[in-house]
């Protein structure tokens, strides 16, 4: 009998210093558990944000390049009307020329009419490169603010990185 108290004693000895060994164990791996949830579940909030952040930058990256193509071909397209507008004017200095030179009536007025032409030729260049003009002044405008939105987009991404990095 005193050796199954003695047994019983030792039994209950071990089984109550049992829970506060494995107490503070415990309470730790729970406290993971707890940070690992938080983790996963702010890892499930940022994910889609990123995508979506990731996704909107491509598709500035894509509007921003289709500018500068259309600004290119708007400032090639106003070299070509300034080449036109210089080549009328040199047309109109020499049939001017010819006319103030030329004594046969009939020379001059078809040279007259020929001016006539040329000068309605060079108003509607003018306008042409005035409108070029203003349309590549648009183009860089509207490149520059795709651009700035661009740069916007990039530090939002960034500080969702700085942001991870700093969990």
């Amino acid at each position: 009998m005193k050796l199954i108290s003695f047994f019983l004693s030792v039994c209950l000895t071990a089984r109550a210093q049992a829970p506060v060994s494995d107490g503070p164990t415990l309470q730790t791996l729970l406290a993971e558990v707890h940070q690992l949830r938080i983790a996963l579940e702010r890892s499930t909030q940022i994910a889609p944000r990123i995508q979506i952040a990731v996704e909107r930058l491509k598709m500035q990256q894509e509007q921003a390049a289709r500018v500068a193509r259309q600004l290119d071909d708007a400032r090639q397209e106003l070299e070509h009307f300034r080449t036109d507008q210089v080549r009328i004017q040199q047309r109109l200095q020499f049939v001017d020329n010819e006319v103030t030179q030329t004594a046969d009536p009939q020379r001059r007025r078809d040279f007259n009419d020929a001016l006539g032409n040329l000068k309605q030729e060079a108003d509607r260049a003018e306008k042409s490169v005035q409108q070029s003009q203003a349309r590549e002044g648009e183009l860089a405008n509207q490149l520059q603010s795709e651009r700035v939105k661009l740069t916007e987009l990039n530090d939002r991404l960034d500080q969702m990185e700085r942001a991870l990095n700093a969990r």
